[in-house]
């Protein structure tokens, strides 16, 4: 029997996701050598759930979707790194809101509430520090580039029949988001013969306000994300005593 729970779909996306980048990590040792797999300097491949919204529009509700990219470990020193990444798929937004932006069609008068889909690009430079073999936090600015928005509604026309309208409203958001993303990582596994696992916890509040001198409308990014990082290093395991 399936199961309709919305939580074992993204689940099931998680494990997928993680699985693919495993792929894409040997691929990127593969091409640029065993020498950027150091702990010195390496790359992550990262994975994992968001949860978005959009505090201060009515009706404001989460928002899931997944997050994907890559990132980069600068070692400072035995407890400082610096640690840039680069998400080409972070999606953010909210749902169950009111009439956000003009319908140009006027045919959701008996419409349901609607999704804003927002569609990014993230460049966080955040600074990390080890708190223990096991524990660290990293924290620094982030700038991100729109690069979609649509509206989405649903609902039934005078006639009975069904709809779904998707506006592209991208002209009416900001191109530019600038945040501050705070990250709480565990070590889940340690790298042994380039594979590592750690788990991270996000939180992202945006500084901009989304709307481009839209009227009414007034709202900055905040965003959850849980998520797998997953470091290629080259990392021996000890030898057998």
């Amino acid at each position: 029997m399936k199961s309709s729970c919305p939580k074992y779909g993204l689940l099931a996306g998680l494990f997928v996701l993680a699985q693919v980048s495993f792929g894409q990590a040997a691929l990127l040792v593969l091409i640029f050598g065993d020498k950027v797999a150091t702990e010195n300097f390496h790359f992550t491949i990262d994975a994992g759930m968001n949860l978005a919204t959009l505090p201060g529009l009515e009706g404001n509700q989460l928002r899931t979707g997944f997050n994907f990219g890559l990132g980069t470990y600068i070692k400072i020193n035995d407890d400082w790194a610096f640690t840039p990444e680069f998400k080409p798929l972070a999606p953010r937004g909210a749902k169950g809101l009111e009439k956000v932006l003009a319908d140009p069609g006027n045919v959701v008068n008996n419409a349901d509430k609607s999704e804003l889909r927002l569609s990014y690009i993230d460049v966080p430079l955040q600074v990390h520090r080890r708190i223990s073999d096991r524990v660290y936090v990293r924290a620094g600015p982030q700038l991100s580039i729109l690069t979609g928005a649509v509206v989405r509604t649903t609902g039934d026309l005078d006639n009975g029949d069904a709809f779904t309208l998707e506006n592209d409203v991208k002209g009416d958001l900001e191109t530019i988001d600038l945040s501050f993303p705070v990250d709480v990582g565990l070590v889940f596994a340690k790298p042994r013969g380039y594979k590592g696992v750690d788990l991270r916890l996000r939180y992202t509040p945006g500084f901009m306000d989304v709307f481009a001198d839209v009227e009414g409308l007034s709202s900055t990014n905040s965003t959850i994300q849980l998520f797998l990082s997953l470091p290629f290093v080259n990392a021996e395991p000890p030898p057998t005593p």
